[in-house]
């Protein structure tokens, strides 16, 4: 989970060098830049319901903003999903976990052989409705 946190976070920078010129997208980069400095502590801790309540932050704020930003932001979501997968994997939530690699795909989550081999989503990956997914993206 970690790789893709960090995937995640690089992309957030190199887009906000690129979308500084848009108002909103700038607002949302700001409160995505808290809330990354706040993932940075909750993960140093190891506390995964803080880097879950902060992912789910994020897809809050996420659907709040107007449709341009959207549009523009949306290659991110898959990675918050995914992530969100793993956490809810970690925690035996199984239901939570399919539902939020849906998500994930929904947003172009694509990675197979990553997903496949991610031990965060161990718990998950012989559910009929996870196994279906995957091979969605395969």
């Amino acid at each position: 989970m970690k790789k893709i946190i960090a995937a995640t976070a690089a992309l957030l920078l190199a887009a906000g060098v690129s979308w500084g010129q848009n108002p909103a997208m700038t607002r949302f980069l700001e409160q995505l830049e808290a809330a990354g400095s706040r993932m940075t502590e909750a993960m140093n801790a190891d506390n995964r319901e803080e880097m879950e309540s902060i992912f789910t932050e994020i897809v809050v704020l996420y659907e709040q903003q107007p449709g341009d930003v959207k549009a523009t932001a949306a290659p991110i979501m898959g990675g918050v999903w995914y992530n969100l997968a793993c956490l809810r994997s970690l925690k035996g939530d199984t239901d939570g976990a399919v539902e939020a690699f849906a998500q994930a795909v929904a947003y172009g989550w694509n990675d197979y052989a990553y997903t496949m081999n991610d031990p965060d989503l161990e718990t998950v990956r012989r559910d009929a409705r996870f196994i279906r997914l995957a091979e969605s993206i395969r």
